[in-house]
């Protein structure tokens, strides 16, 4: 929705510079071309880049202060809920000058405290609250990691910013090694604690962090994942009928579709083609007379425009279509890269930005999108019993059985090599987040209602799809919606049994699960609104393998970022290319792309012609 800086200097002399001010807000500009707002005094600096969705007039802009002028709150997000909490403000004799959720959560803030008011909170957020008076910064992060919030904590001066990109005026960034020899083994890139540069941090879902001057910051743990496990939930649910609570969930997942669609200015939808959109599309059409939808359509043979079509004939909504074709994830690496902020690998990233951009064009400023229905719902494949995999292992459990023990592997490189990768990653992946930690393996047999907490890697992987749509829609100055995150509807999921996620059923033939169907509740609520062509259609691949036919000629890395960080002359850079995988080639070239645009500052133009002169994409 908007972009948020600050700086908060120790040494309280003088206020911050004014240009450098200019030159931060400039920098935050796509993430909220509506308006800009600047405050400096002596040992503070604050910076507000406005997306106008609610209370659209210019009260209601940021920096924005109470009315004692005692503090002052910089704000990136959206409270669907914001109705409530001014009522019960109101009734405390609060005098409200806008209709805005920002002057509801200054106030909600000052009159309750920021640890009893973030639970309350429904929605996505993070913000920076200053005191005048105590001259201190208090920030904070919404529980799913939705908004991004950095900080620099250094000798001098504390820092925070939507993006790493803000605090150039004000740091020299420098890639942090770790995280890049992580990258290159594998990892995908860090969403908490230490980013891809020295000395700048991730602040972690629900997270509060508390800097005055001339002292280290102090982080402390507010929200987690964890809050939405509830025991007396879990067992009331084991005992309905499972009818009723597929009548349970759709009324939550309707209530907050309809409060997700609440702005001053038009929303509208992603339509992938996959059942998660579809749902969202048909809910929200009973709300909106004139939904806007929008389609990313990968050309090929797995396009899967025809069923976005479908859908949107059958609703009598006009779909917008964008094509992607195997040239633009090539083309389209400076401007993803230098957004992203990070060297990225995941190619959904490139339709999701060309598709905001459709977005943009069509003057619309929020779409919902079906994100984290896999994550709550048990949408992957790896999370669903695999028969098949079952009669593989059929016959040596009955060597077993009479006392025949296959050979057992002696060496530890395989698991010294993981351990190495996850050390370089500071273990994100690997031991998964602090909540769940008594959550029991997922399996069949033995089913767990913590459906959230099944694999380590839901919460990370959850967090790279939020990262995605937030920084590739911020791209196009358009903000993700998240009916699927409503709190509630978390805690509902969080808490249904097993087999309301995943079910057998002999006659579903799904190819990567078969026999068992995958987020079986999400489906049965997607019959009531949809044709059963798309409500059980299975969760497709992604339709297409650009990435993997990427052919990268050896000439893209001469006098290269790669090349200097690691000083390899040029025998060496020959012989690492020679003898790359085509995925770590994949990596290298990435790295260049992000430390081009992003560390050198390099104009993006000359990065474009490198990678036209040295990549292409081969034949499918």
């Amino acid at each position: 929705m908007c972009g948020i800086f600050g700086i908060l200097q120790h040494d309280a002399g003088s206020a911050p510079s004014d240009e450098r001010l200019r030159d931060t807000a400039r920098r935050l500009q796509h993430r909220g071309p509506d308006g800009r707002g600047i405050y400096a005094a002596a040992g503070v600096g604050l910076v507000h880049t406005r997306l106008s969705l609610v209370d659209l007039s210019e009260r209601s802009s940021q920096p924005f202060w109470d009315a004692s002028r005692r503090f002052c709150l910089v704000y990136n997000g959206e409270l669907y809920d914001y109705a409530d909490l001014r009522a019960e403000l109101e009734r405390l004799g609060v005098v409200f000058r806008t209709t805005s959720d920002t002057e509801v959560l200054l106030e909600a803030l000052i009159h309750f405290g920021v640890e009893a008011t973030l639970p309350r909170l429904e929605g996505m957020f993070a913000f920076a609250l200053y005191d005048t008076h105590e001259k201190s910064l208090v920030l904070a992060r919404d529980r799913f990691g939705i908004k991004p919030l950095y900080v620099h904590d250094g000798d001098d001066a504390f820092l925070f910013g939507s993006t790493v990109g803000a605090m150039k005026p004000w740091l020299a960034l420098r890639p942090d090694a770790l995280t890049v020899s992580a990258y290159l083994q594998g990892f995908n890139g860090p969403l908490s604690g230490r980013s891809f540069y020295d000395d700048v941090s991730i602040v972690p879902p629900g997270a509060i962090v508390r800097v005055r001057p001339g002292s280290r910051a102090r982080f402390s743990q507010c929200l987690t994942m964890n809050d939405m496990v509830d025991a007396d939930m879990a067992e009331d649910f084991a005992r309905r009928p499972r009818n009723e609570l597929v009548d349970i969930v759709e009324q939550l997942l309707l209530k907050g579709v309809e409060s997700q669609l609440c702005a001053d200015v038009p929303v509208g939808a992603f339509c992938s083609g996959g059942v998660d959109s579809s749902l969202l599309m048909a809910m929200a059409a009973r709300f909106h007379d004139d939904l806007r939808v929008f389609h990313a359509d990968i050309v090929g043979p797995l396009s899967e425009r025809s069923a976005a079509q479908r859908l949107s004939e059958r609703l009598k909504l006009d779909l917008k279509v964008v094509r992607v074709e195997d040239h633009h994830f090539f083309e389209a690496i400076p401007d993803v890269v230098e957004h992203f902020g990070a060297p990225f690998v995941n190619p959904t990233t490139v339709p999701v930005l060309m598709v905001s951009r459709l977005v943009q064009e069509h003057g619309i400023k929020a779409v919902l999108t079906g994100e984290a229905s896999d994550e709550c719902y048990l949408g992957y494949e790896w999370l669903v019993p695999d028969v098949r995999a079952s009669l593989r292992r059929l016959p040596r459990r009955i060597l077993r059985k009479f006392g025949f023990s296959p050979a057992a592997s002696v060496g530890s490189t395989s698991r010294d090599g993981e351990l190495v990768t996850n050390l370089s990653s500071q273990f994100e992946i690997a031991m998964g987040p602090a909540e769940f930690p008594d959550a029991p393996e997922l399996s069949y047999q033995a089913p767990s209602t913590h459906g959230l907490a099944t694999d380590s890697n839901l919460s990370y992987i959850l967090r790279t799809l939020l990262h995605r749509n937030d920084t590739m829609g911020m791209a196009a100055s358009i903000e993700s919606r998240f009916p699927f995150l409503d709190s509630r509807l978390v805690r509902a999921s969080a808490n249904l049994p097993y087999d309301c996620k995943v079910r057998f059923s002999p006659f579903v033939f799904d190819r990567k699960h078969p026999f068992f169907r995958d987020k079986w509740i999400v489906r049965q609520i997607a019959d009531r609104y949809l044709p059963r062509d798309l409500s059980q259609r299975p969760k497709g691949m992604f339709p297409t393998s650009a990435f993997q036919r990427f052919r990268i000629a050896e000439g893209l890395f001469e006098n290269s970022f790669v090349a200097d960080w690691f000083g390899l002359a040029r025998p060496r850079l020959r012989y690492l290319l020679g003898n790359a995988s085509p995925s770590l080639k994949l990596r290298l070239m990435l790295l260049e792309a992000w430390a081009h645009v992003c560390v050198r500052e390099l104009p993006k133009a000359d990065l474009a012609a490198r990678l036209a002169r040295h990549v292409s994409v081969g034949a499918a």
